[in-house]
């Protein structure tokens, strides 16, 4: 009995130990693996990276209506670039930048990269999704998700077991002939701005956040990987506190920053001092050109902050709440917005901004998309930056 009761606890203390071994393996050194982060596609001049945001998929959101508000949007789009830069061009790239979902199921999962499947073999681009906080606010398992979008044919996305702070942060490397074998014209940096809801479905617990210290630190490993005279551009949900700064020095300070567009709300960044981002003002130092972000709804102002264009994203859809632009509006802010688009009707502020890519020298154009279903005739107005 003895020797059995003996043999026993051994064979469950090997049990216990192979589990405890097993939930001690260390995640991987991202400073050691910078090449796996690294997605390639061929670049040209006139690259055209759409990016959509603040989507929001939710448990109310009719996905019939929803597909068929982005088809026309999707149109709208390879029209205007056919229009203004020949027959050939389209969406190369599409930035995702955060809150796809919020409290929806794996039905909206499944039903939404589906879409995007359907629609990328239509207009030939990939697209890169970037978590923001509501994506972590569902009533999947996060890890369903990430499985989803790493399944994807014509998705680019990368979650590593590391020691990187995030989900989603990777890089799109626009290479001469879209391999790692040849130099680099323009890199493409995804980041997750975080959030702290714990990774569990039905998770309530919000908290804004942001880029640590850490990634930025990956940014500039992964910059110099790719040329230190390589022009960047950043994407990522959460706006962080460069954005105030920026703004206090134009509105306090009587600073000349070249800025246009809409500026209705607060940038929602992270409120608290100890979260204070330092990825722009040291990222700025290793060509990057731009950073263009989402998460603030009633926001599509763009603004150039020391040498870095950083742009809010217009909001893309109906879903949740967003900005109604009225002309005999008395608000300051709307004003000043309307003044710099030069729009003279109503409007709601939705659709899409549009990146493209004009040399590799670091320059590129950036417009904004303002679409609006309406029964006598979609209103479709684009503004350039």
């Amino acid at each position: 009995m003895k020797k059995k009761l003996s043999c026993f606890v051994s064979a469950v203390l090997a049990v216990i130990m192979i589990l405890s071994l097993a939930g001690c393996t260390a995640p991987k050194k991202y400073s050691e693996h910078l090449d796996d982060y690294v997605f390639t596609a061929r670049y040209h001049d006139n690259f055209n990276i759409l990016q959509l945001t603040d989507i929001h998929w939710n448990v109310n959101t009719s996905t019939k209506s929803s597909m068929n508000y982005l088809d026309k949007l999707f149109k709208e789009v390879s029209d205007h670039l056919a229009a203004t830069q020949g027959e050939g061009a389209k969406i190369d790239l599409v930035e995702l930048t955060g809150d796809m979902f919020m409290l929806a199921n794996s039905y909206h999962l499944n039903t939404f990269v589906d879409y995007f499947e359907k629609k990328a073999e239509e207009y030939g681009f990939i697209y890169a999704p970037i978590w923001g906080n509501h994506d972590r606010h569902s009533l999947y398992h996060p890890n369903e998700l990430a499985k989803r979008f790493k399944n994807a044919k014509h998705c680019v996305y990368f979650e590593p077991s590391d020691d990187l702070y995030g989900r989603s942060n990777f890089v799109i490397n626009l290479t001469e002939d879209g391999t790692k074998n040849s130099s680099v014209a323009w890199m493409i940096a995804n980041l997750d701005s975080g959030a702290a809801f714990s990774e569990t479905e039905l998770s309530v617990f919000r908290d804004y956040d942001y880029i640590r210290p850490e990634q930025t630190d990956w940014f500039i490993a992964e910059h110099a990987l790719a040329g230190e005279n390589v022009p960047a551009i950043a994407y990522y949900h959460i706006p962080q506190d460069e954005n105030e700064k920026a703004w206090k020095a134009v509105s306090e300070e009587g600073a000349d920053i070249r800025n246009k567009f809409f500026r209705l709300e607060e940038f929602a960044d992270n409120g608290n001092e100890k979260y204070a981002s330092d990825f722009i003002d040291r990222a700025k130092d290793h060509n990057l050109k731009a950073a263009f972000m989402g998460h603030a709804h009633n926001v599509d102002w763009t603004f150039e902050y020391e040498g870095v264009v950083i742009g809010l994203g217009v909001k893309t859809g109906t879903e949740l709440y967003f900005a109604h632009i009225d002309v005999e509006s008395d608000d300051e802010a709307m004003k000043a917005g309307l003044k710099s688009v030069n729009i003279t009707e109503n409007f709601d502020l939705i659709g899409a901004s549009l990146v493209t890519l004009t040399g590799r020298d670091g320059s590129f154009d950036l417009e904004h998309l303002y679409f609006n279903e309406r029964k006598d005739g979609n209103f479709a107005v684009w503004v350039k930056w």
